[in-house]
């Protein structure tokens, strides 16, 4: 469904700023080994789907998405609360999702404390060229954005908030972020094969994020309650978010 020079693409043009997109692609290519890795030990250990490549480039390109649609009305992040550029924000939130997920190489358990422990030296260094005089505040909101990615986790920056909704997202049909047993029909197996597309939009001035999944069949709300929801819940832009479901004829919708 997902290409990797696709997805590179579309991160380019959310991007719009070609220095950070180069410095994205050059370091996803440099450490691209680590998501394989990683989405071989969840994939085969813990028996989720997908966090390799694809998912930190989706999630990356979801949370720009999220930014973006954020800087047209006007809210701003918490870069530019502390005087910081739009710039800034971009670099925290495309960063933080590409690493977001790496510490399930350690373990599953606790695996956003095992993210930040292995991003650090990275994120180190690609702050310092990225900026040469704040830049240990620059790594501090990066590193912050990967650790708060989890649920579990309460945001405490937009950024961070932009990664976490970013994630909940990936929950389409092969996608989802449940684990299931693929030889047991149960509600997580029926849950997670009933997405087929999930898209974030421009909302409104109430909710001015816009998530819009297509199901097959209701049983997919089960998938959105228990990844979505949640993620939207513990972030920051909680209340500023409307779910739409399309499910046959049917149209449900809640601002979270």
């Amino acid at each position: 469904m997902y290409t990797e020079e696709q997805l590179l693409g579309e991160i380019k043009r959310l991007l719009g700023n070609d220095e950070l997109y180069s410095l994205y692609e050059m370091t996803y290519r440099e450490y691209k080994h680590y998501f394989d890795t990683t989405n071989y030990i969840v994939l085969n250990i813990y028996r989720f789907n997908d966090h390799g490549a694809i998912h930190v480039l989706l999630t990356t390109r979801r949370a720009l998405e999220v930014l973006n649609i954020l800087k047209r009305f006007g809210i701003k992040t918490t870069a530019e609360q502390l005087g910081k550029s739009f710039e800034w924000s971009k670099f925290i939130v495309a960063f933080g999702a590409l690493f977001h997920d790496i510490g399930n190489m350690i373990h599953r358990d606790n695996h956003y404390e095992f993210s930040v422990l292995l991003a650090e030296p990275m994120v180190d260094g690609l702050a310092k060229k990225f900026e040469k005089e704040d830049w240990l505040l620059l790594k501090a909101l990066t590193l912050n954005a990967i650790y708060t990615h989890d649920e579990a986790v309460p945001c405490t920056t937009i950024e961070g908030s932009c990664v976490t909704i970013a994630d909940g997202c990936d929950m389409e049909e092969g996608r989802s972020r449940l684990a299931y047993k693929r030889d047991k029909v149960d509600i997580h197996a029926v849950s997670a094969l009933a997405i087929d597309k999930v898209e974030i939009k421009e909302g409104d001035p109430e909710a001015p994020i816009l998530v819009e999944a297509w199901m097959k069949h209701l049983a997919g709300i089960f998938q959105v309650d228990e990844i979505l929801t949640k993620k939207v819940k513990s972030s920051l832009l909680s209340g500023r978010v409307r779910i739409r479901i399309h499910a046959g004829d049917e149209i449900l919708e809640k601002v979270v």
